[in-house]
């Protein structure tokens, strides 16, 4: 699962519909995409770039509240599909990692990454496209 903020817009200043636009979403999957028995876990890729030129420095706040929720109401309904997040092209990288880690429970931040090199870091969970 891709998750690219610059293209969430308002959606993600509103939690209650963020919850329930990601729900949806791997509901669907869930159905329709994944096969039984073949696919039941997944790995998310949030894509921050851009997000700055999208998003004021003023609404980090609501959107990392936003995040918490998603992953809270992810945890609840989906615990132990979820096998690892990297968190990809992130601007003001320290501030902006604490205000994260900050949120994340100590128990799940082992699957939590923030890669500086998201092509390198990503390569070795995907095959390249012939």
């Amino acid at each position: 699962l891709v998750i690219r903020l610059e293209r969430l817009g308002e959606l993600a200043r509103d939690r209650e519909r963020a919850v329930r636009v990601v729900l949806f979403t791997l509901e669907y999957a869930l159905r329709f995409a994944m096969v039984p028995g073949r696919v039941e876990n997944w790995v998310v890729v949030i894509d921050l770039h851009n997000v700055m030129s999208v998003v004021s420095p003023l609404h980090i706040g609501s959107m990392i509240s936003t995040a918490s929720a998603i992953g809270v109401a992810l945890e609840k309904v989906y615990c132990g599909r979820m096998v690892w997040i990297n968190i990809i092209n992130m601007p003001g990288s320290s501030m902006l990692t604490r205000a994260i880690n900050s949120v994340i429970p100590a128990e799940k931040k082992d699957k939590v990454c923030f890669p500086l090199d998201a092509a390198a870091a990503l390569a070795q969970h995907f095959e390249p496209n012939p």
